[in-house]
């Protein structure tokens, strides 16, 4: 039997982690652009390789949290290889490709924990047609 009162922490915590990975993604995507008009904003911390290897391993730390505790309760894997998917690209991928090439990894890894989330959020939501509650 699903806890209603665990299942909606989930899905919140879902719905922040795909807001953290696209937060991500847009930064990713639009430091490389910003970083000559940063200083003149007063935020160029956002620019510096620190500030990346946080918001990784937030969403890390958030998507493993969520992911397993959804596993627990709807007993589906396929977040969970989202997952771990999109954590290989940003560790492992996304540092060894090309300047250019950056990006496309950027949006590979971000896009497989949004769809992790999703999917999970998606599935820890309890059935309403089904009396599996």
């Amino acid at each position: 039997m699903k806890d209603s009162e665990s299942i909606s922490r989930i899905a919140k915590m879902d719905i922040v982690g795909m807001g953290l990975s696209v937060a991500c993604a847009i930064h990713c995507l639009a430091a490389p652009v910003l970083l000559s008009t940063l200083p003149l904003l007063g935020i160029e911390f956002v620019g510096h390789e620190g500030f990346e290897s946080v918001m990784i391993a937030m969403i890390a730390i958030l998507a493993g949290f969520t992911f397993f505790k959804g596993y627990r309760t709807h007993g589906r894997k396929g977040h969970l290889a989202l997952g771990a998917f999109g954590l290989l690209v940003f560790l492992f991928l996304r540092p060894s490709v090309s300047v250019a090439l950056e990006p496309y990894a950027t949006v590979l890894g971000g896009s497989a924990f949004v769809i992790g989330h999703f999917l999970n959020w998606k599935w820890s939501k309890p059935c309403e047609e089904c009396a599996c509650e």
